[in-house]
């Protein structure tokens, strides 16, 4: 027997889809720039250059993208967009 139970989904409930893509945006903006702005300071602190400033902001912002989706998984799993029937 399967562990993944099958449940009929209902429709999505727009309040929840509002208010999460409302947070992703909030969450995604100030998650991004700080780590963008984190590479560019241990760059400029380093004195790695402009082309290490680059590389350790594309890392950061590697690194924000991934905690954003990590967010919006986490979210979607303790608050479901769709209402049970």
């Amino acid at each position: 027997m399967s562990d993944i139970q099958t449940t009929a989904q209902g429709p999505i409930d727009m309040k929840r889809a509002i208010t999460l893509a409302a947070a992703t945006i909030l969450i995604a903006a100030q998650t991004i720039a700080a780590s963008v702005a984190g590479g560019w300071a241990i760059a400029g602190f380093l004195g790695l250059g402009e082309i290490g400033a680059y590389a350790l902001e594309g890392g950061g912002f590697l690194l924000g993208a991934w905690l954003v989706v990590k967010f919006v998984r986490a979210a979607l799993h303790n608050e479901p967009l769709r209402r049970p029937l």
